[in-house]
């Protein structure tokens, strides 16, 4: 990750290393700082495209080494497309591109020239996804006895002709951001005999006081003393005892609106007794990557100052299949007193969901959202760029895929409705957590929806696009993604700062 990124005027020195140069296609003449930077560094720039050596299509690069005085030692060329058809998607992915060539040359202090933005974004909506995925893109985790020395990317100065006030804050939160979905990713990437539930509960009180949030980190016998049965009995066939974790943000600011965050945290998943397919079981170390979106994303909104009240549930288990596991027919008492049949261990997390959800509502909230990675069906619906988005309020849901889209992070709403709710009442309890294959996203969140209680919810499905399996783009390496940080943190802002928004969360 880059450590110092400034801001510059727009006009190189001769000092530099390298100066990416962003360009987009069918631009015309080139103009301003940028016909400067050409005219310093003898027309390179414009030969480049006159003589098609360098097509700026999005994502393409090209290294230029100079030897002129007072023109930076090298230039990387950088193609964003078409102006008028560029998302945050793109830029991320393009930016991306170059950081990566530049680790690869070894160059440890990058400038970047920017002169022109995106038609349909702001210059500091610009800056803000360069700046993200270019820091994105040098993630990298592994535990290897001997690693590879590889210089990384030290500083990055912008150039810019835009008033350095205006992109001061861009930068900022883009590094904010990225630094917290780095730390999801390195959460998600962790292998499950190190990620426990009670290492996520440590991490997540490490963060809180991090960033002065009150965190409260429950173990077996409270979590059972709150009647929380289904917590305690997903968790009965691992060694690993169950954790529930509780932030909260502003807590004491009890005229600002409530909202309650939940994240799933099935630290691993082997199905339990209803035990998963070898092939990717691997993977399923990070069914905890809702609880560290939530995490995260609570701490990034502490660093931005969002005016909410913000509390943050986490229960952390590990599905195994031990002699004492949950086995199927059984039938669990939740923390609301309502009973669920269990006929697949390996819907496990609807049933830690529904006593978070139900505890939730003893904090009054405004709105629920719950991030989990819930259901296969999902990705087969969606893919893997893509996450499901249900709720039983029209307004909020068009409100959060609003903001996952802007942040790059995609959400497409699915149905709910008595059809559903309809497939999940039990026979001999009071619902069942599972009721076949067919539209099983939507049963899942239809028992969800259940324990809301009828206060607004949002749920989440982030099973398709938790996981990249490299082929994402540069900023999506393999592993863990961090998807969700950036969707939640701009839902949260609109929700504080738009006045229509707030609205919807004064009962």
């Amino acid at each position: 990750m880059i450590e110092t990124i400034t801001l510059a005027a727009s006009d190189v020195t001769g000092s530099e290393d390298v100066v990416i140069v962003p360009l987009f296609k069918s631009a015309g003449r080139l103009r301003g700082s940028l016909l400067r930077l050409d005219q310093t560094c003898a027309s390179a720039i414009s030969n480049c495209l006159s003589e098609s050596r360098f097509t700026p299509d999005s994502g393409e690069t090209l290294l230029i080494a100079l030897q002129i005085e007072g023109a930076p030692k090298h230039l990387v060329l950088l193609g964003l497309g078409d102006r008028s058809a560029q998302n945050p998607h793109g830029i991320m992915r393009a930016a991306g591109n170059a950081a990566q060539l530049v680790k690869k040359r070894r160059f440890k202090r990058c400038h970047l020239l920017v002169s022109e933005a995106p038609a349909k974004m702001s210059p500091a909506e610009f800056v803000y996804a360069i700046v993200k995925g270019c820091m994105l893109a040098l993630y990298t985790f592994e535990q290897k006895a001997s690693k590879e020395t590889s210089a990384s990317v030290q500083s990055l100065a912008i150039l810019s002709p835009w008033p350095e006030k205006s992109l001061l804050h861009a930068v900022e939160k883009a590094r904010t951001v990225a630094g917290c979905v780095a730390r999801v990713r390195d959460m998600v990437n962790m292998p499950g005999n190190e990620m426990t539930p009670a290492e996520m509960g440590r991490a997540a009180a490490a963060l809180a006081e991090e960033r002065s949030i009150h965190c409260r980190v429950l173990r077996g016998a409270e979590i059972k003393k709150l009647k929380m049965g289904a917590v305690i009995d997903v968790s009965k066939g691992s060694a690993q005892e169950p954790r529930f974790i509780i932030v909260q943000y502003n807590r004491s600011k009890q005229r600002l609106p409530l909202v309650c965050l939940i994240g799933k945290g099935v630290t691993f998943d082997s199905g339990g007794i209803s035990i998963k397919p070898w092939e990717h079981m691997e993977e399923m170390k990070g069914d905890m990557a809702g609880g560290a979106v939530v995490i995260n994303t609570i701490a990034a909104a502490a660093r931005l100052r969002i005016p909410l009240r913000i509390v943050g549930l986490v229960p952390c288990v590990e599905n195994m299949p031990g002699h004492t596991a949950l086995k199927p027919g059984d039938i669990v008492t939740t923390h609301s007193g309502k009973t669920i049949e269990i006929l697949s261990t390996d819907a496990e997390g609807r049933l830690i969901l529904a006593d978070a959800l139900s505890f939730a509502r003893t904090f009054d909230p405004s709105l629920i959202v719950d991030f989990a990675t819930l259901t296969g069906a999902c990705v087969i619906a969606l893919g893997k760029r893509i996450a499901g988005v249900m709720g039983n309020d029209r307004r909020f849901v068009e409100l959060i895929i609003e903001a996952g889209r802007t942040a790059g992070e995609p959400l497409w709403q699915l149905p709910l409705g008595e059809e559903f709710s309809e497939r999940i009442k039990g026979d001999i309890a009071d619902y069942k957590n599972y009721s076949g294959r067919d539209g099983s996203t939507m049963t899942a969140a239809a028992l969800l929806e259940a324990f809301a209680g009828g206060v607004p919810w949002v749920h989440v499905d982030i099973a398709g696009p938790y996981w990249s399996d490299g082929s994402g783009g540069s900023y999506l390496p393999k592993g863990g993604t961090g998807f969700g940080v950036d969707c939640a943190l701009r839902f949260l802002e609109t929700l504080a700062r738009d006045k229509r928004a707030r609205k919807l969360l004064k009962k």
